[in-house]
């Protein structure tokens, strides 16, 4: 009789993807750019599930290339990170 009560929009596709990406964030009043790398762990139309070792923290905004469509950046939104061990579990919405 229970529904969820966090239902998502979107149905999540698990998937293992090595992903490089910018993270942009603000350092007092400079925006800072800093390359690192992850692993894409589930996708979505609405977002991608993210595991690095970079702590990753909500509202920093992730850039990287589509390895399919050349030319083709995708921007994402951390919308929530977990520290697990020694690497970051994230959570981002596309934007």
């Amino acid at each position: 009789m229970g529904q969820c009560p966090m239902q998502r929009r979107f149905e999540r596709i698990p998937c293992d993807d090595p992903l490089e990406f910018t993270v942009l964030h603000m350092d007092v009043s400079d925006l800072k750019r800093v390359r690192s790398t992850g692993k894409m762990i589930d996708s979505s139309e609405g977002g991608i599930g993210l595991v690095t070792e970079f702590p990753l923290q909500s509202g920093h905004v992730l850039e990287w290339n589509d390895k399919h469509h050349k030319g083709h950046l995708h921007i994402g939104l951390v919308k929530w990170s977990l520290k697990q061990n020694s690497h970051y579990r994230a959570g981002l919405a596309l934007i």
